[in-house]
């Protein structure tokens, strides 16, 4: 029989009979050892200021591309979208790796840490490697699908033709920085995102407006910056692995476990699953909005509306990511009330800070509208955009965290369920009644998007509260 794990906190964490474990200085980690509070602080603020930091390469890109032409702006955005579509499979690799591992390294089994993390970086790079081919070969065909102006597409071909290699060290980031949080360590992950970030807005910069080291480079210089960032910062991330806990997966690398990385893929494609359902419904959304009165300032109301919401989404990324660690790691350790208890103590985090937000949001929308756009009509609709989609960001804060939480449990087959569910059979057929049947226009597709929402907040919470996804084998 295996030893059951103690449950007091101080107590360290043992693992099943005749598995090796890790040592004890390892092991007296926060995430598992202590107070809860503190856990859930020195995991979120390095996360939260990660993904503010690669929302600005964004704005960046799109800022410093204005200085080539109109068509290189729209170019770099639109190509951008196309590879989400690639990297989709990278982002679910990342939360297979995360599940996987932060419930080895919590219950304290060695072996299964390290060959975790080893065959999460096998599949990373193999995968980096097919996905930067298929998006050299691809992504020209899909840019066509979202504009007709032959100067985006032929801008956007030229960017493509380039960034597609930026599929390989990316794919290594994302899940080298899986591994390190699944272990509790967020700080790490934090200066390899800002070491990147550096290089890439200063060879923004340089390449585009100061035309250095070579002159009339124009996107392909961003491109350029991309990729040469990227790979410096996955160099760093190999550097930091040797120089972490984690050092030995890196000996493993020549070993193909299938079992180990089918774990993995049953946890990440439903993610994947998801996200693409996501992305469809956002296609879905745009189209009805085509077919409304005034659809150009609908469309462009929809799109400011979408960027200012996702200013909010990055606090909320953050929670999401820090309770997917805590919850794996906890589950590990078998300490199952504690798990349960930092996915509801850092969903009230989020519920608190997003009724904040909502509340500037509401009380400063036609403002924000007015600061976003001269044309009345785009004003109008966006400012109504915020005021109604504000009511439901508290509930998105519901949604996001109990959904990381489960995905720390390796529940990601109830997520996509959730997800699929209140995208296309509540969202969209409701916006399509009321937009276009009960003539409501744009305030019909905001209702239906703040109605699904608080749908999926209720039942993530359901799901969460009944405990089923603590049964849920990873």
């Amino acid at each position: 029989m295996e030893p059951k794990v103690e449950k007091n906190e101080e107590t360290s964490v043992k693992a099943k009979a005749g598995k090796p474990v890790l040592s004890e200085d390892l092991l007296d980690a926060p995430l598992v050892h202590g107070g809860l509070w503190k856990a859930i602080w020195l995991m979120s603020w390095p996360l939260l200021i990660s993904t503010v930091a690669t929302s600005v390469v964004g704005v960046v890109d799109v800022q410093v591309s204005g200085f080539v032409t109109s068509a290189a702006q729209a170019a770099v955005g639109l190509s951008e979208q196309a590879l989400f579509l690639f990297m989709v499979f990278i982002f679910s690799v990342s939360v297979g790796t995360t599940a996987v591992v932060s419930r080895e390294f919590g219950e304290g089994n060695l072996d299964a840490t390290y060959t975790a993390t080893a065959q999460s970086l096998i599949m990373s790079v193999s995968s980096g490697f097919v996905l930067a081919l298929a998006a050299l070969l691809c992504a020209k065909f899909i840019l066509p699908y979202f504009t007709h102006s032959p100067d985006v597409v032929a801008q956007g071909n030229l960017y493509l033709s380039i960034f597609g290699i930026y599929m390989v060290p990316f794919s290594l980031l994302c899940i080298s920085g899986a591994a390190f949080r699944a272990i509790g360590d967020a700080k790490t992950p934090l200066l390899i995102v800002l070491f990147d970030v550096i290089i890439n807005i200063i060879g923004d910069y340089l390449t585009v407006k100061f035309s250095w080291p070579v002159p009339g480079l124009g996107i392909r210089g961003i491109a350029y910056s991309a990729v040469i960032s990227a790979t410096i910062a996955a160099g760093v991330s190999i550097y930091k692995l040797w120089h972490s806990p984690l050092k030995p997966s890196l000996s493993r690398l020549n070993v193909f476990d299938w079992q180990c990385q089918k774990r993995i893929l049953k946890i990440g494609i439903p993610s994947a699953i998801q996200r693409l359902g996501w992305a469809g419904s956002v296609f879905a959304v745009f189209f009805i909005l085509k077919s409304v009165p005034e659809h150009t300032a609908a469309l462009a109301s929809w799109t400011i509306g979408m960027r200012i919401e996702s200013l909010l989404f990055m606090p909320l990324m953050a929670l999401s990511l820090a309770v997917s660690s805590i919850v794996g790691q906890n589950l590990g350790a078998h300490k199952e009330d504690r798990a349960i208890k930092a996915g509801w103590n850092v969903t009230y985090i989020g519920i608190a800070m997003m009724v904040v937000l909502a509340v500037c949001m509401f009380s400063f929308a036609d403002l924000i509208a007015r600061l976003m756009s001269p044309d009345p009509a785009t004003q109008g609709f966006s400012a109504n955009y915020l005021r109604i989609n504000s009511f439901s960001e508290p509930f998105l804060a519901v949604a996001m965290i109990l959904q990381g939480a489960m995905q720390g449990a390796g529940d990601t087959k109830a997520n996509m369920w959730i997800s699929l569910s209140c995208n296309w059979l509540i969202r969209l057929p409701i916006a399509w009644f009321l937009a276009l049947n009960f003539n409501m226009g744009t305030d019909g597709v905001w209702y239906a998007m703040a109605s699904s929402v608080v749908v999926c907040a209720a039942w993530c919470a359901l799901r969460f509260r009944s405990g089923k996804w603590l049964k849920v084998r990873v």
